[in-house]
């Protein structure tokens, strides 16, 4: 009987799903591979060849049980984060994570912060999509999360890239996503439009309830998902209702990114297609007021609601170097990192913090504010405006900057 025992064991050993083993880790293998699909830039810089040297000594220099933290100092390193490779590396890492925490996602949110900071990588979607099946199906932070995915998503054109994570497994052992790049398939890219135009989860994406929600999701909230749809249904009478339906969806999302006008004209149409729908009349006369709202001279008796809150930034001045400045000072559709803020004064971050309401069309009661917005070309009063306008991107970015003004003295 003992003849067998070996014999099996080593048959559990290679034949279960995502089995890491005791081999090499490859860093320079697996990232090099991984970041050959959709590299950030083509020619090497000197800071990207550094960045190998770095995982090649690392392998040689450290026992494989020390790989893992040190790896998180090669995240870590400013320097670093300047290479092609290093988004790359942290995807990597955040996979190899889910064999260094059985529960929870405290591991995973290391390498997820890190990536974040690479709001165009292709890797990000995949490691929203790990990060989501180690949470509970339908609880709180899982809801919060697909939201997110879904917004972010949303600032993406179709012919963004995404990676696939490549699930492989079964019921009996479990789901695993890749986690070896250095042989076998190159890894699996998608066009943001094809994804969301499958009917079934394309190769390299796990068929379970977390994929369909959030397919579903996306592509409820999709402008060019919707024109299709529209043009699909054509011009026959049987399909009118649905087409208002779809036109009324259109104008809701125009209206969330505050184009009234063509809300307005999209909801038109949608009340020509169905006169009986009161939803879409209703609407239609909202946008309609805010419009006539907008047409207005501001009112001369304050700002009324949103105005800027009082505070310790009451008294700081605005300086006088950030008058040249047409553009933003803090990102539109990405959140902001701390990093961006290091060195910045208080006066400086107040006008960064108050950018964000501006940008919406706040009218502020600090004068200061108020003739400082007022010179940017891209700044136009909203007497209509109130801060559920606000992105869940923006908010965090106003959170992120103010954490960072407490910290100076």
């Amino acid at each position: 009987m003992k003849k067998y025992v070996v014999p099996v064991l080593l048959f559990l050993c290679f034949a279960v799903p995502g089995a890491e083993g005791a081999g090499k880790w490859n860093l320079k293998k697996n990232v090099q591979r991984l970041e050959g699909v959709s590299p950030d830039y083509k020619k090497g810089k000197d800071i990207d060849a550094k960045f190998l040297n770095v995982l090649k000594l690392t392998e040689r220099t450290k026992k494989q049980n020390e790989i893992y933290t040190e790896s998180k100092r090669i995240a870590s390193t400013p320097a670093l984060a300047k290479s092609k490779y290093m988004d790359s590396f942290v995807y990597y890492m955040l996979v190899k994570s889910l064999g260094e925490q059985k529960k929870g996602t405290k591991e995973i949110d290391f390498w997820l912060d890190k990536l974040k900071e690479y709001d165009d990588s292709h890797l990000l979607f995949p490691a929203y999509l790990i990060r989501l099946r180690r949470l509970p199906e339908n609880s709180r932070e899982a809801r919060s999360d697909i939201q997110h995915v879904v917004e972010w998503l949303k600032t993406k054109k179709p012919k963004f890239k995404l990676h696939a994570p490549e699930y492989s497994g079964n019921v009996l052992f479990g789901y695993k996503p890749r986690s070896n790049y250095a042989e076998g398939n190159r890894p699996t890219l998608y066009f943001l439009g094809d994804y969301m135009r499958a009917i079934t989860p394309p190769p390299g994406f796990q068929e379970d309830e977390t994929y369909l929600s959030l397919l579903s999701r996306i592509r409820k909230g999709r402008e060019d998902i919707l024109e299709e749809m529209i043009s699909l249904y054509g011009t026959r009478k049987s399909t009118r209702e649905k087409r208002a339906e779809l036109y009324y969806e259109r104008a809701m999302l125009r209206y969330q990114a505050k184009d009234l006008k063509e809300s307005h004209k999209l909801l038109k149409t949608a009340a020509f297609l169905d006169k009986k729908n009161v939803k879409i009349k209703e609407q239609r006369d909202k946008v309609e007021l805010e419009m006539t709202y907008q047409g207005l001279s501001p009112s001369e008796e304050g700002p009324g609601e949103g105005a800027e809150p009082a505070g310790r930034d009451t008294g700081t001045g605005i300086p006088k170097h950030l008058d040249s400045v047409d553009g933003h000072l803090t990102p539109v559709d990405r959140m902001i990192t701390t990093a961006e803020l290091l060195g910045r004064s208080k006066g400086e971050l107040r006008v960064m913090r108050n950018e964000i309401y501006a940008r919406h069309g706040r009218v502020f009661s600090s004068p200061d504010l108020q003739a400082y917005f007022s010179r940017k070309p891209w700044y136009k009063e909203n007497p209509a405006y109130s801060d559920s306008l606000l992105s869940e991107i923006d908010k965090e970015n106003v959170k992120i900057i103010q954490e960072q003004a407490r910290r100076i003295p």
